[in-house]
C-alpha cells in the first residue's frame, strides 16, 4: 500500500460523504436523492459545480453561499471528511483486497443513519435493506465458508431487537430491528461487539443527559447512532475484542 492509496481513498470518502449528505438531508424529507441538483437551503439557488467540490469549495467560500451570502453548515463538510477519514482507516484495516468494498458500503450505510435518526429518529429502509442484502450477498461471494454464521447472526440480532421492541414498546423501534440484521449480515459473529459497545454508549449518554438536565427517563434518544459507533468499533476491532475476550474462559 501507498501512500496514493490512502489519498485516493480520503478523496473517494470525501467525494462520497459530499452524496451521503445529499441523502442525509433529503431522505427523511421523501425528496429525490438524483434530482434536482444540490442547491442552498436558505436561498435555493442552484449550487454551481466549482462551488460543490468537497472540503475544497467550502475553504473558498468561507462557509457561506456565493449567491445569498448566508453561511452553509458545517455539517456539511464533517460529513464529508469523517466519511474519508472512516475510507482511510477502512483501507488500512482491510488494504487493497476485495473485503475493503463491503467495509466501504457499510461505513457509507453508517453516516448515513448516525446522521438521520440523530435529528429525526427515523432509519430509513431505502438505505438498510438495499445495503442488508447487498452486504450479505458480498460478504458471502468472499467468504462463502461463513455464509451460516452471517446469516445467523443477521437473524439473531433482528429477532433480539424485535424481542426488546415487544417487552418494552417505544423502547426500540423497528428500525433499530431492521438495523441489526443488516449489521449481522455484515459482521457475523462480531455483531456480538458492536451490540455491547451500542448498549454501554447508549447507557453512558443516557445517564449523562438526564444528569445534565437535557432528557428525563422517559425522553426518547434515538439508539441508531449507537448502533452505528458500535459497528464501526466491531468493523475495526471486532474479531479481536472477541476473541480476546472468549480466551478468558480458556485459562
Amino acid at each position: 500500500m501507498t501512500i496514493l492509496f490512502f489519498i485516493f481513498l480520503f478523496a473517494a470518502g470525501a467525494i462520497i460523504g459530499s452524496f451521503l449528505n445529499v441523502c442525509i438531508y433529503r431522505l427523511p424529507r421523501q425528496e429525490s436523492v438524483v434530482t434536482p441538483g444540490s442547491r442552498c437551503p436558505e436561498c435555493d439557488m442552484p449550487v454551481k459545480w466549482y462551488d460543490n467540490i468537497p472540503l475544497v469549495s467550502y475553504a473558498v467560500l468561507r462557509g457561506k453561499c456565493r449567491a445569498c451570502g448566508l453561511p452553509i453548515s458545517f455539517w456539511y463538510p464533517a460529513v464529508e471528511s469523517l466519511t474519508g477519514v472512516l475510507y482511510l482507516l477502512a483501507g488500512w484495516k482491510f488494504g487493497a483486497t476485495v473485503s475493503l468494498l463491503p467495509a466501504l458500503l457499510l461505513i457509507s450505510a453508517l453516516v448515513v443513519i448516525f446522521f438521520i435518526d440523530l435529528e429525526h429518529y427515523i432509519i430509513p429502509n431505502v438505505v438498510v435493506f438495499p445495503a442488508a442484502m447487498i452486504g450479505l450477498a458480498a460478504m458471502i461471494a468472499i467468504e462463502p465458508d461463513r455464509w451460516l454464521e452471517l446469516l445467523a447472526a443477521g437473524l439473531a440480532s433482528g429477532a433480539f431487537f424485535f424481542a426488546v421492541a415487544m417487552v418494552k414498546p417505544g423502547g426500540m423501534g423497528m428500525g433499530d430491528v431492521k438495523m441489526a440484521v443488516m449489521l449481522g449480515f455484515f459482521l457475523g459473529r462480531s455483531i456480538l461487539v458492536a451490540l455491547f459497545a451500542a448498549f454501554l454508549l447508549g447507557a453512558l449518554v443516557g445517564v449523562a443527559l438526564i444528569s445534565a438536565g437535557s432528557k428525563g427517563r422517559k425522553s426518547r434518544i434515538p439508539f441508531g447512532p449507537f448502533l452505528s459507533v458500535g459497528a464501526l468499533i466491531a468493523l475495526f476491532y471486532g474479531p479481536q475484542l472477541l476473541d480476546r475476550y472468549l480466551s478468558l474462559f480458556n485459562r
